[in-house]
């Protein structure tokens, strides 16, 4: 956990200045002047890279992944449905970083400002959640150029409708019997690679130790820890699998280059949840024909350029390159991860499931209501049923099905839209054609927090997690285009009827 923040701005303003450029194809550093590739990180003239005291590069540290931790994987993931991300722009400019860093340095240290006031619990829950720094990139993954992930083969997308997770999706209640329902991470398993590489919300320590002939990557979250031979051995044959892989090291000049083979395939999310703009649902899958290759270099005494290469034929149409800086901070505190330790998520889902499944809850289904008017508060008038005009409820009404816009799988949502004799109208879900649920089909239950105000529809999925979905009927009646949104971020959802 980074808790020093007061140098923040003088810290970050000097590293605006000249570069070294790290090539992901050459077997060299190269200094040059600031630019897109080396992430405009300063190498002062005549620094050289210090030495261990048998004679290997030294990339020893501290450092802190939460530093890019405001970076979305993908471009602009982070304003789905919202409209206002520039599609086109992979970097901010120099200007908007010094704004940006400027409001950064004024935020302050909420989880320390919460333990001074003995709000322990409160503390816990924001203060894991270190404070990122402002970066010039706008996005992790800087190939491809557009800084999205490539498609996903359709046996990819096969892979991915089978894996299990305690983050549903939208319009999903799934069932929970065993810990097989769940994904490594609610396990406390592993993050999986290269997944386990990238900066995530909260726990981002990572520390890099060596000795002759090995490098070990130590990881504060899971406490995963990797150890890479750069004593010119081979890989272990193509017969032994692990969850993070076989990993094999080499120097190129003073960049570190790590290859990564013989995974088990499909035992952890090839993209992990916890970064942020990751596909919904953390069930992105991989092959055990997954390659990452990684390079890290220092860059100077404070600063460190880390990229990984990720491919699988069976599951990527292409690789992808994610890269970001990290700073080394000897201040960072790693809080015990005790993962396992009062872990109930299994248990309590398990619990619950069963429970819900032998005793199906209630959802009465409610017609949707209009917008509150007047002034909020104690004498804020009550909410009324909406009245949908006669032509728009024509429109409306019948069954519509709509595919939700996630990267890793294709299934589609039915719900119905019903008019009533007084004017209002009813909303439901009947169905998903996702392959497991803890309830049969059809679902038949009622939206939650139905809102109609004009051609604009709101409501909430009435399923264990909650998705709420956002959209507005087309001036032809065709189509209600929108978005769904939840703690994991929002997707794109347009229904059409059916």
């Amino acid at each position: 956990m980074h808790r020093n923040m007061s140098a923040l701005r003088s810290l970050l303003l000097g590293a605006v200045g000249a570069a070294i450029f790290v090539t992901t194809a050459a077997t060299q550093s190269i200094l040059g002047p600031p630019n897109e590739a080396n992430h405009f990180i300063e190498t002062p003239k005549g620094w050289v890279h210090p030495k261990t005291p048998w004679g290997e590069p030294d990339i020893q540290a501290n450092l802190n992944m939460m530093q890019a931790a405001g970076i979305p994987l993908e471009r602009c993931a982070n304003a789905v449905g919202r409209g206002n991300c520039d599609m086109a722009k992979a970097w901010r400019t120099e200007e908007e970083l010094k704004t940006a860093i400027a409001v950064a340095a004024g935020r302050g240290d909420l989880g320390r400002q919460l333990i001074e006031k003995g709000e322990f619990g409160r503390a816990l829950l924001s203060g894991v959640t270190d404070p990122a720094t402002p970066q010039r990139q706008t996005t992790l993954i800087v190939d491809p150029p557009d800084g999205r992930l490539p498609a996903i083969t359709p046996a990819g997308k096969k892979m991915a409708l089978q894996m299990r997770s305690g983050w549903s999706l939208p319009g999903e209640s799934p069932a929970y019997d065993s810990p097989a329902d769940f994904d490594s991470w609610d396990r406390c398993t592993t993050r999986g690679m290269p997944s386990s590489m990238m900066p995530y919300r909260y726990n981002g320590g990572f520390k890099i130790w060596q000795a002759p002939g090995v490098v070990v990557f130590d990881l504060e979250m899971i406490h995963d820890a990797r150890v890479i031979h750069t004593d010119g051995r081979k890989p272990m044959p193509s017969a032994h699998k692990q969850l993070m892989g076989n990993s094999v090291g080499h120097w190129e000049g003073n960049t570190l280059v790590v290859e990564t083979t013989n995974f088990r395939g499909n035992h952890a999310a090839l993209i992990n949840l916890a970064v942020v703009g990751s596909p919904a649902g953390n069930r992105f899958p991989h092959s055990d024909q997954m390659k990452t290759t990684e390079r890290i270099t220092r860059l100077n005494n404070d600063m460190w350029l880390y990229e990984i290469k990720t491919e699988d034929p069976v599951v990527l149409t292409r690789s992808f390159t994610v890269r970001y800086p990290m700073r080394n901070d000897p201040t960072y505190e790693w809080w015990e991860y005790a993962c396992h330790e009062g872990n109930t998520i299994v248990p309590n889902y398990t619990l619950t499931s069963r429970a819900e499944r032998a005793n199906p809850p209630v959802e009465p289904e409610l017609p949707a209501m209009a917008p509150p008017t007047g002034p909020p508060g104690p004498n804020a008038k009550p909410p009324v049923p909406a009245i949908v005009p006669a032509d728009m409820a024509k429109q409306l009404a019948g069954r519509w099905v709509g595919r939700p816009q996630v990267a890793v799988m294709d299934y589609d949502i039915e719900i119905e839209l019903r008019p009533n004799a007084d004017g209002t109208l009813n909303g439901r879900l009947i169905q998903t054609t996702l392959p497991d649920s803890r309830e049969p089909r059809p679902l038949n239950k009622g939206f939650r927090n139905f809102v109609l105000n004009g051609r604009r529809l709101n409501w909430t999925f009435p399923n264990t997690q909650e998705w709420s979905f956002s959209g507005e009927l087309s001036a032809d009646g065709t189509a209600i285009a929108g978005a769904t949104n939840s703690a994991q971020g929002g997707i794109l959802l347009t229904f059409r009827r059916k």
